[in-house]
């Protein structure tokens, strides 16, 4: 990379290290050009330089985070096999990141759309997180199970689906359950559905 590359990838940087910090802080209501400036040390102005708008630096975020997310569950995988194994290890971790960034989660699956991304395939991105986490482990299960396509992805889908519920109604303290019934009604739902 030459120099002048170099130090637009840094300055995105700034931006996107500021807007990540008071995300994590205070929630996405107080991510403005200028607190994500300010906190940078930079004019608001400077932002528009590396960014075309606001929802662009906050997308850049999300693509941080679910890196993060990423990273964090596969590194609390490894060794586990691929298959029914990997997905009950990889359902476990997911929910235990979110749970620890809940602000993360509500960033990704309950803003508006407009508000974080500018195409369509941005918010693709997204709502496929979890599925490219599973997608190898799902195609195994379903070889080693003998499971016919449509009741793979049928199964696959509920799982998506009612993990994201759980998380959400926990997150959002709409349950009675604590952290352990969390992590067994997750637990539970996997088995199930990998019967």
């Amino acid at each position: 990379m030459d120099r002048k590359t170099v130090q637009e990838e840094r300055m995105r940087n700034y931006f996107i290290t500021a807007a990540k910090e008071l995300m994590r802080a205070e929630g996405i209501a107080v991510v403005s050009t200028r607190n994500v400036a300010e906190r940078a040390g930079y004019s608001y102005a400077t932002l528009y330089n590396y960014f075309s708008d606001i929802r662009d630096l906050i997308f850049s975020c999300a693509e941080g985070f679910m890196a993060e997310c990423t990273e964090f569950v596969e590194e609390n995988t490894k060794g586990k096999t691929s298959g029914a194994e990997r997905i009950k290890a990889v359902s476990e971790s997911y929910a235990k990141f979110f749970v620890q960034y809940p602000g993360i989660f509500e960033l990704l699956y309950f803003q508006k759309p407009s508000d974080i991304a500018t195409k369509r395939s941005d918010l693709e991105n997204i709502t496929s997180l979890f599925d490219s986490l599973t997608d190898s482990d799902w195609k195994v299960f379903q070889a080693e199970e003998g499971k016919n396509e449509t009741d793979a992805a049928d199964a696959r889908e509920i799982h998506k689906l009612a993990l994201h519920g759980l998380l959400m109604f926990y997150l959002n303290r709409r349950t009675t359950v604590d952290y352990k019934q969390l992590m067994e009604e997750i637990a539970h739902l996997t088995q199930y559905l990998l019967r």
